[in-house]
């Protein structure tokens, strides 16, 4: 196995998000499980875990850099999400929460973290470990009488059930005794926020196992809707019904300005609540199915979600909402691969003024109605070498058909990538300053030149990020436009000829788009040219990878050659590999370009419970995100420093049951794919002999596991939220052949007083699957 190009991270909220003492416990959390009750102790880093299901003998695991902790956004709704790569290819994708039921993770996490691998087979390559901070949502510890306020009423309340069970149980161990009394002494006097003024997540996809609820955001319309509400965290009773509200999704001013409730369904729906926990208290929203997606340009409609406990048809202070504030709770997605709302305008070809003579020439789309509507996004095309900037018709007319203005132009590719950066910097510095005479003046102001989207096929993939690189070192290299507009790349098969001193995205949000079964831009080991996740694996900003089996070189256009070099009868074909585009590339533009926050989950979350219904379920695709590393991002293992298997580049000591731990380059080395003990890399190509993405791996033939321990001065995970790592199986490895499927894993998070909790990939539905097996 090997884990992958990022750091073992663990990463806070947003400032923004921060609730003065009042915090709730994500039930999407292992923490929040039954075994983990004793939670005023503190969490001790003990990461414990990746857990391989036991198969034959064997698996090797590729980790890649870094146990990180990190302050972003809150992804509450985020459990375990592991990233995996193998050969080209990135397997799964798992974050654990690690806020524990109740506790708040006030105190230290402690010092420690533990990967559990039991199947006994296998290689894996590539992971990383990291910890990402977010809101923290456990109940305010210690205001047992619930007034907001830890005082000596509560006091009282917990002396008066002394030796017994009940509200004094303060810490949720099952017994009232000095534990409880400690854990109120240490927040005396705390004054906890309104519940109304909390973000609490009630919107899930139900799992199986524990932590039983996976919370999320975004659904396909014409689905179901669940909602999970956990008896422990929130103010409900036990066999009381309350009202569940479906709302037009309101600011936080609006809300507070008008708390009525009124359903979107046409009715709200009675629930009542039951004894035993989370799992117990799952609830279908009725006629979800039914709800609106009808956004207009936007590919979905937002709504908040209320449980009107105290039945008056208002938000009060004893309800309980999902998505008061800036985010919505639920929202309802049109199919982002399907033609927008837009009829849409072609322009066949347009001369573009100041462009290299002989590839001057660009075709426009637009929507046709666009004197109705305000400045636009644009998005620039740059095909490949051989091909045409006629051949992507089917991405351009669907992007259009969504409100970006769109070009793709003859791009210079035959020279190389210098030229090829050119054409692109010339044309999107042409259509800008050409908006007024081009198609008759039909998209004169129109174009939003601090919103663009540049996409770029082969070495037009890679010219794109030499383009951005060159504007980066040059700022006047780009006319009409600067860096900072320019909000997404999206790469389809780049090539790398000109390495990680030219080829480098930066800080760039960026896309990378590959088919398995290219037959160009193959990922042939003997030649790093032909190699694409290396541009992806050297930017620092947003990152997402969509790796698609079964496509080749020339399905993402129209007319270029067959190339395909996979299995018999695992080719998509083009209709496949362009509903994948058409999918992702739009919710990765609607996300950077129009700030369509919950297209993300498009990016990261399991084809099984979020599909493009244009996607064929029969397609494969991996997925990966890797998020842009805040300042405050706290990096266990990143493999870059501190290179002894034995210590993390935190300086903690790193121990475990597994063999053959090997940290190096993620890369082959030895020109073959064929397995080899003195290449326990093989298989991998995240970078160059130039790079720096540095990755461990390893093998285990019974149960096995790895652990880290977080130096104490990195032990306090009070503003954390989740760990994330990514890892994938060796390619050609005997266990892989042997295995021959997917293998699966747990995340363990162990408290001071030795309580675990864990969650497994089983749960999510993930598994760190066999490479695609393509030739070559």
């Amino acid at each position: 196995m090997f884990w992958n190009a990022d750091p073992v991270v663990i990463r806070a909220p947003h400032p923004k998000h921060k609730r003065k003492n009042r915090i709730r416990t994500d039930p999407n959390n292992p923490l929040a499980s039954d075994a983990c009750h004793n939670s005023h102790h503190p969490i001790v880093a003990h990461f414990s875990c990746i857990e391989v299901n036991p198969r034959p003998p064997d698996l090797k695991l590729f980790i890649a850099p870094a146990l990180e902790i990190s302050r972003q956004s809150p992804l509450t709704h985020r459990i375990c999400r592991a990233r995996f790569a193998l050969h080209k290819e990135v397997i799964a994708t798992l974050r654990l929460a690690i806020r524990q039921k109740n506790s708040c993770l006030r105190r230290r996490m402690g010092y420690g973290g533990t990967m559990q691998l039991s199947t006994p087979l296998g290689t894996v390559l590539g992971a990383c470990v990291i910890m990402h901070a977010g809101t923290a949502l456990c109940a305010c510890p210690g205001d047992v009488n619930g007034d907001l306020v830890v005082d000596a009423s509560d006091l009282a309340t917990v002396l008066s059930g002394w030796g017994g069970t009940g509200p004094g149980d303060v810490n949720s161990d099952g017994f009232i005794d000095g534990a409880d009394i400690a854990l109120l002494i240490s927040v005396w006097g705390e004054v906890c926020e309104d519940p109304t003024e909390l973000g609490l997540r009630l919107v899930c996809v139900p799992l199986a196992a524990a932590p039983h609820a996976s919370f999320v955001q975004t659904f396909i319309a014409g689905t179901l809707v669940r909602v999970a509400v956990d008896p422990a965290l929130t103010p409900v009773t036990v066999a009381a019904t309350a009202d569940l509200f479906v709302v037009a999704a309101r600011t936080e001013a609006e809300w507070s300005a008008n708390d009525t409730l009124i359903d979107a369904r046409g009715a709200s729906q009675s629930i009542t609540f039951v004894a035993g926990g989370i799992e117990a208290n799952r609830f279908v929203v009725t006629g979800s199915e039914t709800l609106s997606a009808n956004g207009g340009l936007n590919v979905g409609v937002g709504y908040d979600l209320v449980i009107d406990i105290d039945r008056d048809g208002k938000l009060s202070q004893s309800d309980v909402i999902d998505g008061r504030g800036d985010r919505a709770a639920l929202w309802i997605s049109r199919d982002p691969g399907a033609a927008g709302p837009h009829a849409v305008t072609t322009l066949a070809s347009y001369t573009a003024s100041g462009a290299t003579a002989g590839f001057t020439l660009a075709r426009l789309w637009y929507p046709t109605s666009i004197a109705s509507l305000g400045q636009r996004p644009l998005i620039v095309i740059s095909h490949g070498n051989g091909h045409q900037y006629s051949w992507y018709d089917y991405l351009g007319s669907h992007l259009a058909s969504w409100g970006f203005i769109v070009i793709s132009h003859q791009n210079n590719t035959v020279p190389g990538i210098e030229t090829s950066s050119t054409t692109t910097l010339q044309h999107t510095a042409a259509i800008i300053a050409q908006h007024a005479t081009v198609a008759g003046g039909a998209i004169s102001g129109k174009i939003d030149a601090t919103r663009i989207g540049w996409i770029g096929h082969s070495r037009g993939g890679e010219g794109i990020v030499r383009a951005y690189d060159r504007i980066f070192d040059a700022p006047s290299t780009a006319v009409g436009y600067n860096l900072a507009g320019i909000k997404y790349l999206a790469s389809i098969a780049p090539t790398d000829f000109l390495g990680v001193n030219s080829s480098t995205p930066h800080a760039a949000n960026f896309m990378l788009l590959w088919g398995a079964a290219d037959g160009d831009v193959s990922g042939i080991p003997t030649n790093s040219v032909a190699w694409s996740f290396d541009l992806a694996e050297r930017c620092t900003g947003m990152r997402n990878t969509v790796y698609v089996h079964g496509a080749d070189h020339n399905d993402f256009n129209c007319c270029g050659i067959n190339d395909f070099v996979g299995p018999a009868g695992t080719a998509i074909l083009n209709a496949g590999a362009q509903a994948v585009a058409k999918a992702f590339i739009l919710a990765g533009m609607k996300y950077h370009l129009e700030g369509e926050l919950p297209m993300k989950e498009f990016m990261w979350r399991p084809s099984a419970t979020l599909r493009p219904p244009v996607v064929a379920a029969t397609t494969t695709l991996v997925k990966e995100l890797v998020q842009s590393v805040a300042e405050t991002t706290r990096m266990i293992d990143s493999y870059q420093t501190q290179t002894a298997t034995a210590v993390s580049s935190c300086g903690g000591a790193v121990t475990s049951t597994v063999t053959n731990l090997s940290e190096a380059l993620a890369r082959d080395t030895d020109g073959s794919y064929t397995w080899s003990t003195g290449n326990p890399h093989n298989g991998s190509i995240r970078c160059t002999a130039s790079d720096i993405q540095r990755m461990l791996a390893l093998d285990w033939n019974a149960a096995a596991q790895m652990e880290w321990a977080v130096p104490s001065a990195l032990g306090d995970v009070s503003a954390m939220e989740f760990v994330e790592l990514r890892v994938g199986q060796g390619t050609r490895h005997p266990n892989t052949v042997t295995l021959n499927g997917g293998a699966t894993f747990s995340m363990v998070l162990r408290d001071g007083a030795g309580i675990e909790a864990r969650v497994s990939s089983t749960a999510q539905g993930e598994a760190v699957n066999r490479p695609y097996q393509r030739t070559g």
